[in-house]
């Protein structure tokens, strides 16, 4: 089972040592999509572009309301 539930909250977590550094480590959006396949996938709404993108949860942390 997952830790997110849709409408949760959740920053992308900053990747150290990307190269050129990790552009959307940061984002915050809200989750909208709990992915059955692949499982362990999360989408979410991102709050800066408004698109949807998907990201394997341990990339995710929840964030207070």
């Amino acid at each position: 089972m997952s830790q997110f539930q849709v409408g949760d909250r959740v920053r992308v977590k900053d990747k150290l040592g990307w190269p050129g550094g990790y552009k959307i480590g940061g984002w915050e959006g809200r989750i909208v999509e709990v992915k059955e396949d692949p499982k362990g996938y999360m989408v979410m709404e991102t709050d800066k572009t408004g698109y949807w993108m998907a990201f394997p949860e341990q990339e995710l942390e929840k964030l207070e309301s």
